[in-house]
C-alpha cells in the first residue's frame, strides 16, 4: 500500500509490512527535531481479495500418505549450496530408478500433497511462516515462489499518497497490444480502475495438488482447499474480513485444473482466473515423451526413455489428459508417417497417413497398438510392472484403454469451455528449442506405412528397427511453434473460445514488448516480464467485478 520515497515538503508515509499472520503492521521511527512534517499512517478498510496459484504438472511436492516420506520434490535450479545438493540428491533418488521402481512409487492413490518444501518470499515483504501457511512450500520454489512474490508485492503498492506507484504509474498503463494481445478488445488500465482495485488487499496462496489423479478430482479437493482454508482463514479472523471470491492464477496444467473447478464442479467462489501457458487442448509432446522420453537433463529426473516415461504416466490419469484433445488443431491431424523426403505416406487402402483422421485421436492413436501408437503392443509391458505380486490390474491393455475412455470423457466435458471472466497467455517462438512437437513425425524408409509389430523393435528413444528395412522410422523433430512443451495451437485456443484477452509472447507476437525478443521456456514462464505484466492485467481487470469491500455496502 506504501511507499516511494519521501520528498523533502511531503508528509513522512509510514511503511507498511506484515506480521506472522499476514495482518499489516506499521513501524514508526524517531526523526530528527527540526523534521516537523506530518507523519502519516495510511490505512484502508479491510476486504481482501485472496489471489490462489495453481502450478503445472510435476510442479507440485508430494509425500507417501502413510509415511510422510517425501517422494516427489524436484531440484530447485538456483547455486545456492542447500540446491546443488538438492540436485545431486534428486540425480540419486531418480537417475537410477527404472520403470519398474518409478510406477511402484509414483502412485496417485499412495501420494498427497507435501508443504514442507524451501520457500524464497523475495521482496514480498511476507515471513516465511505466513508464506507457509499460505502453501507457499508445496511447489517448485525456483519456478513458482518468484512469481508469487511479485504478484504479493506489486498487488500491495498500488497506490500510496493518493498517487499511482511505481510500476503501476507507468509501465502498468500501457496498451495490451504492446504485450501481444490479440483479440483486439481489451483496453488500457485506467487511473480509475487501479484506484478502485487498491481499496483490496491481496493475499498470494499456493495450491499444491496430486498431479498424478485426474484433473477433476484435483478440481474437488482445490474447492475444499478453498473453502476450508483460504476463505475460512478470513471468516475466523476477528472481527472477519470480507473475502467472498478468489482469482485464480495458474500454470501449465493448473489451468486444466481450474477449469474443472469452475466448469465441471461448478464452484462458484472464483471471481475471475488468469491462465499462463495451459495446454488448453493437450500436448503432442506428451507422446514424444511416452516414445522416447524426455530431453536434455530433465530425463535424469523424469524419465529417459519410453519405459520410465510411460510407466508411470500411463498409470496417472491427470498426465493422461494433457495428451492432444479431440478438438486439438480443429480435430486435424498431428501424427505423421512420412518417407525419407518428408512426404506423408498413403496405407494399403490410398488414405494418407495422417492421424487422427477422424477428429479421434482416443481410438487411433492412444488406444491403438500399432508400432505408431501411443503405446506400441511391444510397450504394454511397461503398463503394469508388478510381477503378478497381487496388486496388478488384470489385463494392462484393456485396463489402460479403460483409463483412456475417461480421459475422453474429461475432454469433452471440459472442451471450450472457461470461466466468463478468463485472460490468457503463451508462448509463441519459432526456434528449433521451441518447436514444442507441435507435430509428431516418424520419418522412414518407403514401406513405413506397412510394417508390421512383430518385426518391430522400438529402442525406447524415438527410434524402431525393423528386420527388412534398413531406414526403419525415427521420430523427427519439424518446425513449429510453442514454448518448447505446448504449442501454439493449444496456447491460442481458448481466444476462439472468447475469453477476455488473449497475449501471444514471442517471436510470433505482436507488439513492441515482444520485438526483438524470443519466447520464454515453458517452466520458466512464470518469471518472463511479459508474462508478469499480462497475469497482472488480467487480474486488475478482474477486481473491477468484486464488490465486498465495505464502502460498496453503503
Amino acid at each position: 500500500m506504501s511507499s516511494e520515497p519521501n520528498q523533502p515538503n511531503e508528509d513522512v508515509v509510514i511503511p507498511r509490512t506484515r506480521d506472522l499472520d499476514g495482518k499489516p503492521v506499521y513501524e514508526t521511527h524517531l526523526t530528527p527535531t527540526d523534521d516537523s512534517r506530518p507523519k502519516v499512517i495510511e490505512t484502508k478498510l479491510p476486504a481482501v481479495i485472496p489471489l490462489v496459484f495453481i502450478p503445472g504438472i510435476m510442479g507440485t511436492n508430494l509425500k507417501n500418505k502413510k509415511t510422510g516420506e517425501a517422494v516427489w520434490r524436484p531440484p530447485n535450479m538456483s547455486l545456492n549450496l542447500a540446491d546443488i545438493l538438492g540436485v545431486v540428491s534428486a540425480l540419486a533418488t531418480w537417475g537410477f530408478k527404472g520403470p519398474k521402481t518409478r510406477q511402484r512409487i509414483l502412485k496417485a492413490e499412495d501420494l498427497t500433497v507435501d508443504d514442507s518444501g524451501s520457500i524464497d518470499t523475495g521482496k514480498s515483504g511476507l515471513h516465511k511462516e505466513t508464506a507457509r501457511k499460505r502453501g507457499w512450500g508445496s511447489v517448485l520454489r525456483t519456478s513458482y515462489n518468484p512469481v508469487m512474490a511479485l504478484l504479493e508485492a506489486r498487488t500491495d503498492h498500488i497506490v500510496a499518497g493518493r498517487k499511482l506507484q511505481s510500476w503501476w504509474a507507468d509501465e502498468a498503463l500501457r496498451q495490451p497490444a504492446e504485450f501481444g494481445e490479440e483479440t483486439g478488445k481489451p483496453t488500457a488500465l485506467t487511473e480509475e480502475e487501479l484506484t478502485r482495485a487498491a481499496r483490496y488487499d491481496y493475499d498470494v496462496w499456493c495450491a499444491g495438488y496430486n498431479w498424478l489423479q485426474p484433473n477433476r478430482q484435483s478440481a474437488e479437493d482445490l474447492k475444499q482447499y478453498i473453502e476450508n482454508t483460504v476463505l475460512r482463514h478470513y471468516r475466523e479472523q476477528k472481527p472477519p474480513v470480507p473475502a467472498e471470491k478468489v482469482i485464480l492464477v495458474t500454470h501449465s496444467m493448473g489451468g486444466l485444473v481450474a477449469r474443472a473447478l469452475t466448469n465441471l464442479v461448478g464452484y462458484e467462489n472464483v471471481l475471475g482466473v488468469v491462465h499462463g501457458v495451459q495446454p488448453a487442448t493437450g500436448a503432442p509432446a506428451i507422446y514424444h515423451h511416452m516414445r522416447s522420453g524426455y530431453e536434455g537433463p530433465e530425463q535424469l529426473i523424469l524419465g529417459a526413455n519410453a519405459g520410465e516415461v510411460t510407466a508411470v504416466v500411463a498409470n496417472s490419469a491427470g498426465a493422461l489428459e494433457l495428451c492432444p484433445t479431440f478438438d486439438h488443431r480443429g480435430g486435424k491431424p498431428w501424427l505423421f508417417l512420412q518417407d525419407e523426403q518428408g512426404n506423408v505416406v498413403n496405407d494399403a487402402d490410398g488414405l494418407a497417413c495422417a492421424y487422427p483422421r477422424g477428429g479421434n485421436p482416443y481410438e487411433e492413436i492412444y488406444k491403438n497398438p500399432a508400432w505408431f501408437g501411443l503405446v506400441p503392443e511391444q510397450n504394454t509391458k511397461f503398463l503394469d510392472l508388478s510381477d503378478g505380486s497381487g496388486q496388478g490390474m488384470g489385463n494392462p491393455r484393456d485396463w489402460f484403454n479403460d483409463r483412456i475412455g475417461k480421459v475422453e470423457d474429461f475432454h469433452r466435458a471440459i472442451g471450450g469451455k472457461y470461466h466468463t471472466d478468463t485472460y490468457v497467455h503463451y508462448g509463441a517462438d519459432g526456434s528449433r528449442a521451441m518447436h514444442s512437437w507441435q507435430d509428431i513425425v516418424w520419418r522412414g524408409g518407403m514401406k513405413i506405412s506397412s510394417l508390421s509389430n512383430s518385426l518391430m523393435k522400438d529402442d525406447e528413444n524415438g527410434s524402431c528397427r525393423h528386420r527388412s528395412m534398413r531406414n526403419a522410422p525415427e521420430l523427427t523433430p519439424v518446425a513449429g511453434k510453442g514454448d518448447g512443451t505446448v504449442s501454439v495451437f493449444s496456447g491460442e485456443a481458448p481466444r476462439e473460445a472468447g475469453v477476455k484477452a488473449s497475449f501471444r509472447h514471442g517471436s510470433d507476437g505482436k507488439g513492441t514488448a515482444n520485438i526483438g525478443r524470443k519466447g520464454y521456456d515453458h517452466q520458466g514462464s512464470c518469471n518472463d516480464t511479459r508474462a508478469q505484466w499480462a497475469a497482472l492485467y488480467g487480474i486488475i481487470k478482474i477486481t473491477q467485478l468484486a464488490d465486498w469491500h465495505p464502502n460498496d455496502q453503503s
